[in-house]
């Protein structure tokens, strides 16, 4: 995909609120937004602070709990393990060992989009022992998998495969699992690189650059497409509106809401990389296009502030109450974690900056937050 030139923000519709917020890498700092959108304001964040929960875990990738197990914390690796951690210590067994299955760069290599990416745990997990995971397979492409649990201990051969994505791309997988209202499980997965299939295509099984939803007839259902590579949203637990942290090209990244109750909704890409349309190198350009409402970022930063966006979970928790109702957000390669309020997105408070990466969010049963780092460090995030 060639280079582009950013034009001016679009014309928007009336009544449609716009609301861009940039974070910049300190309180009080200089901003530096796309032509005409309004300026964003960085305020002193909460104080927060991030505690070591585990170390040495290989290639720690995501954090998840379980339903009806508040102590106990699964970290997904990499390379296709999924470890435990319960009462402040790894526990020596895998519950899921999936490495044959799956393949990623080696350890110390650069940083791969490809393995194990998330788990998700079923509603009902506490009965039915139901989870499912997303990975690539060994030819890169993405798989999403039910298991079985009995015990604390995965059944292999309860594996069914749900969802299968050919990919051509070593890039771009999306990887995040999630349950949202009413209980259906959602899927991201990212455009495709080194393809021809456009992320505005909503031919029936063009998966990329999309979020799917399971339908109860094991088909699945874009809710939002128009995506460039989601590789982590959430669902707010109290208002149920969708979150998503979606990578961008090589100028902004950027964060959206997409309200509760939407049916289908077109984040952009790859019209528009934030607010700014892109124009490809030859001149030419792709306009958003197809059903649903075109959804604007509620958060947008430069690469000059960091690398990849992560996009995280509006907290709920009691740990920390300044933060509560923000949307907490970060960025891979600098490790500075933002907040916003989903009322007010123009105000950005930089809550807090890792001195490692950060590769994923994590929240509990109460809605406190974790933050896990591929270099094999998992947080919890409190004051």
């Amino acid at each position: 995909m060639g280079e582009f030139r950013a034009v001016g923000l679009p014309r928007l519709a009336a009544g449609l609120a716009l609301a861009v917020a940039l974070a910049v890498a300190g309180c009080g700092g200089e901003s530096s937004l796309s032509p005409g959108a309004p300026a964003a304001t960085t305020i002193a964040g909460t104080g927060l602070r991030a505690v070591e929960v585990a170390r040495g875990l290989d290639r720690s990738i995501y954090v998840a709990v379980a339903p009806g197990e508040p102590d106990r914390l699964y970290v997904v690796g990499q390379a296709g393990t999924v470890r435990v951690i319960e009462g402040g210590r790894v526990l020596p067994e895998a519950f899921l060992d999936i490495s044959s299955l799956t393949l990623t760069a080696p350890k110390g290599a650069f940083a791969s989009e490809r393995g194990l990416l998330s788990i998700a745990f079923a509603p009902d997990y506490a009965t039915s022992g139901r989870f499912y995971v997303d990975y690539t397979d060994r030819s890169g492409d993405v798989n999403v998998v039910e298991y079985r649990a009995r015990d604390g201990r995965t059944e292999p051969a309860s594996a069914r495969r749900l969802l299968f994505v050919e990919k051509e791309s070593e890039r771009h997988h999306g990887g995040q699992l999630a349950f949202g209202p009413g209980g259906r499980l959602y899927a991201g997965v990212g455009d495709d690189a080194a393809s021809q299939v456009h992320p505005q295509s909503l031919e029936p099984g063009d998966y990329l650059g999309k979020i799917l939803a399971l339908e109860a007839d094991g088909s699945w259902e874009a809710v939002a497409y128009g995506l460039r590579n989601p590789w982590r949203f959430s669902f707010d637990r109290e208002s149920g509106d969708l979150w998503v942290g979606d990578v961008g090209e090589n100028r902004w990244e950027e964060v959206s809401r997409v309200p509760a109750g939407s049916s289908l909704a077109n984040l952009g890409w790859d019209g528009y990389e934030g607010f700014e349309q892109v124009v490809w190198d030859d001149g030419g350009h792709n306009e958003p296009r197809g059903p649903g409402e075109l959804v604007w970022p509620s958060a947008v930063y430069p690469h000059a502030e960091g690398c990849a966006v992560v996009g995280g979970y509006v907290y709920r928790g009691r740990d920390v109450p300044a933060l509560r109702g923000r949307y907490v957000y970060g960025d891979y390669c600098t490790g500075k974690i933002w907040s916003l309020d989903p009322a007010q997105p123009g105000e950005v408070r930089l809550e807090l900056r890792l001195s490692r990466t950060i590769a994923s969010f994590g929240e509990d049963e109460a809605g406190e937050l974790y933050a896990v780092s591929r270099q094999g460090v998992v947080y919890r995030l409190g004051q």
